[in-house]
């Protein structure tokens, strides 16, 4: 009963959702204004990426793979109304910025499994590992940016983020190592080798915990990397495609619960 959740993104996507809100209770900006905007987009862009019979994924996510082919209709279905909704919403505020920057946004987003551009973003070295953190936190600050609601002073809950994501992204490198291996796609554990990627992991761990401490950020600084560390003791092992599902995504969920739970970060 669950395996939607994870087949169609449902799961990291409420996961983007839910990290946006705090972000957007932390910096003072409607989180209403554009959170459809978040779901629908990450829903597009990854029911689109699956929908496309990507060679690496068959070595990557067998198992997701399998399941999306009994599924394949239904993630046709929230295609569509994800794209609607990401042209409606910003039509219905009349917003123009808000509008050009949601299609280019899709443009470029899908332009990582398609080649839109004449080649895909995915094929370039180390853009595997990095392009969809960027896109996210963009999509995250950006429009609040463009309408003046946040300033400079966001920068280093910025570069938190983007940093976060890129740990998450990393696991994920990890996880699809052999299939990327198999059709060269370069990404950071390709390039510099497992050792090297656990390393930066590592790296990313101790500036996360450093930089939410000096932001003032105590109660995140410590959850954050208790858990990120637990993550990555448990790549000491082979984990199944359930384990980064679950838990690898469910770094998104963090941050949002420890503003709900403890009143602040």
């Amino acid at each position: 009963m669950l395996q939607p959740l994870h087949t169609l993104h449902l799961y990291g996507a409420a996961g983007i959702v839910c990290l946006g809100w705090a972000l957007a209770r932390t910096l003072g900006f409607p989180c209403a204004r554009y959170a459809p905007l978040w779901l629908a987009g990450a829903l597009l862009v990854y029911n689109c990426d699956r929908l496309k019979c990507d060679p690496a994924d068959v070595f990557n996510l067998p198992l997701r793979v399998r399941r999306h082919a009994k599924l394949r209709h239904a993630g046709l279905v929230v295609v569509a109304a994800s794209a609607l909704v990401l042209l409606a919403w910003p039509l219905f505020f009349r917003d123009r910025t808000l509008l050009a920057l949601t299609l280019g946004a899709a443009v470029v987003s899908l332009g990582y499994s398609f080649p839109l551009l004449g080649f895909r973003f995915k094929d370039v070295p180390l853009v595997k590992t990095l392009f969809a953190p960027t896109v996210v936190t963009l999509a995250f600050f950006l429009p609040s940016w463009f309408s003046g609601m946040i300033d400079s002073n966001a920068l280093p809950l910025i570069g938190w983020i983007w940093i976060y994501l890129v740990f998450n992204m990393t696991l994920c490198d990890l996880r699809d190592l052999d299939g990327d291996r198999r059709l060269l796609v370069r990404s950071l554990p390709l390039l510099v080798g497992v050792r090297n990627t656990k390393l930066i992991l590592a790296l990313m761990i101790v500036t996360l915990g450093a930089l939410a401490f000096v932001i003032h950020f105590y109660k995140l600084s410590l959850v954050s990397a208790v858990y990120l560390t637990a993550l990555l003791a448990a790549l000491r092992q082979p984990r199944s495609e359930t384990f980064y599902e679950w838990f690898a995504e469910g770094m998104l969920f963090l941050p949002p619960l420890v503003l709900a739970v403890a009143g602040g970060f």
